[in-house]
């Protein structure tokens, strides 16, 4: 085998590999009867409907024969978005990016007249350490192993794969690191419920875990970090999970001692992604007041706050992505608030300062507008844990679409029924509907409440259940507990 060719063509049918071709080139052997869709100028104008799809046959392994009618130089070159975060809203997202991510994710190329190529396996023998497979395979390890090179969503896969023996399967994750360790297949070691076991060893791709109060939330999201580093091998510098507050991240992280997780809050993840830019000092609310003082003129009433109107309205445009000028309309009591919006936020800047929620805002501006920024941020949100995801605002929602990438593999665990700051947009929509944001997620539910008694989990299961946005749901006592 050569490196540029590839005599594996056309893979397993378990690992499910797509094929690009040129527009004139006919269906090639081992893709009959698979779909054959067309990426041209048209598609790349709107990109988005064509990526959904691919990202559906991308997440099941449905082989794809993919034609290529644009330059794939104009496909790759990486979208930047100079738009405020709140014109844009919570919908926002590099289509054209995670269509080209699509494209090549788990395709051979069989364009022009080289013969198919199987570029994790060229990648793999150039830069992580393999030789050439001896009788068949991707790729050789160092052990004399032949491996594969997966390029599928990362999860086990069933062995043995369907036509070739139990080979080793790497994950082109790995390669992308410079490394080969076979993908690892056992099972969580910790002791879990049924329910909980299902969610903990979903398999890949994006997932929806709905847990209820005492149902083992916290056990669950933790189960699930230990299983990706420890029994997948997934590398933990491309896992990060996001807890909901100091107290969240830091029982998280006594829990998870032995695998050395990343475990930060949404705005601890945000700081990082802005100290990739530039290091900013973040001062306290009492500083903002400071600075809103020189800014707005306000009438001093006695027992009353002059500037709480002004720290409600920056909460609304940068946590809930609503315009300037909206939000002052909507109120009365912030006048000029469009103005002293871009005024505080310049002064922010010109001292590099953040205060609390300028944290997100920032790290959301940086990531739509530096490319390189983000593909570093990216490869740390590669698999990304979510807790509390009901109690996201729209700004929140934004930044984790933007960390998790093209990929979106995102583990959200949360419930629906305990949405609390909604002042900011925070609406448990996001969870009910996760699959908007999250195409072809899975769905997982914990269904057991051990810490009450069974008439107290009944009255609440009876109110909980005229909540007007929720998930249905199942909510029983513990087996032997009255």
């Amino acid at each position: 085998m050569t490196d540029t060719t590839d005599t594996t063509f056309p893979g397993p049918d378990a690992l499910g590999r797509n094929v690009v071709v040129d527009p004139s080139t006919p269906t090639p052997e081992g893709f009959a009867g698979t779909a054959r869709l067309r990426i041209d100028d048209d598609v790349l104008a709107h990109p988005r409907a064509l990526a959904t799809v691919l990202h559906h046959r991308w997440l099941y392994r449905q082989r794809t024969v993919i034609e290529l009618a644009t330059p794939n130089d104009e496909l790759r070159t990486p979208q930047v978005e100079a738009r405020p975060p709140y014109e844009l809203g919570d919908d926002a997202a590099f289509d054209r990016e995670r269509l080209h991510f699509l494209l090549w994710a788990n395709s051979y190329d069989l364009r022009g007249t080289a013969g198919p190529r199987w570029w994790h396996g060229v990648l793999a023998r150039r830069h992580a350490g393999a030789s050439e497979p001896v009788q068949g395979g991707d790729v050789g390890l160092a052990d004399g192993r032949d491996a594969w090179v997966d390029g599928g969503p990362r999860g086990p896969l069933t062995p043995p794969l369907t036509g070739v023996d139990d080979r080793p399967v790497a994950h082109r994750e790995s390669v992308a690191l410079g490394r080969l360790a076979p993908m690892g297949r056992n099972g969580p070691r910790d002791d879990l419920a049924s329910d909980q076991l299902a969610a903990v060893t979903h398999a890949a791709g994006p997932a929806r875990v709905i847990a209820p109060a005492g149902s083992g939330k916290t056990r669950v999201l933790t189960a699930r970090l230990r299983h990706l580093i420890a029994d997948r091998g997934v590398e933990r510098e491309l896992i990060t999970a996001v807890a909901y507050n100091t107290r969240a991240a830091a029982e998280m992280r006594e829990r998870t001692q032995d695998v050395g997780a990343s475990i930060r809050t949404l705005h601890s993840l945000a700081l990082w992604v802005c100290n990739q830019h530039e290091r900013r000092e973040v001062i306290t609310e009492r500083d903002v007041r400071r600075l809103l003082d020189r800014l707005v003129t306000t009438a001093r009433i006695p027992n009353h706050d002059p500037y709480q109107p002004y720290l409600e309205a920056l909460a609304e445009v940068r946590l809930g992505l609503t315009p300037p000028e909206e939000v002052e309309a909507a109120r009365g009591d912030i006048d000029g608030f469009a103005e002293v919006f871009d005024r505080y936020r310049r002064e922010l800047a010109d001292r590099r300062l953040l205060d609390f929620d300028e944290q997100i805002y920032r790290a959301i501006e940086l990531l739509l507008t530096d490319p390189a920024l983000r593909r570093r941020v990216q490869r740390a949100g590669t698999h990304l844990l979510v807790d509390e995801f009901q109690d996201l605002t729209p700004a929140f929602l934004l930044l984790v679409r933007l960390v998790a990438g093209p990929a979106m593999q995102v583990f959200a665990v949360g419930d629906d029924d305990q949405t609390i700051y909604g002042y900011a947009g925070a609406s448990p929509e996001y969870l009910v509907g996760f699959q908007r944001w999250f195409p072809g997620a899975a769905e997982h539910a914990l269904e057991v409440n051990y810490r009450c008694p069974g008439d107290v989990v009944a009255a609440v299961d009876a109110l909980l259940s005229h909540n007007r946005v929720r998930v249905p749901k199942v909510i029983r006592p513990e087996v032997g507990t009255a």
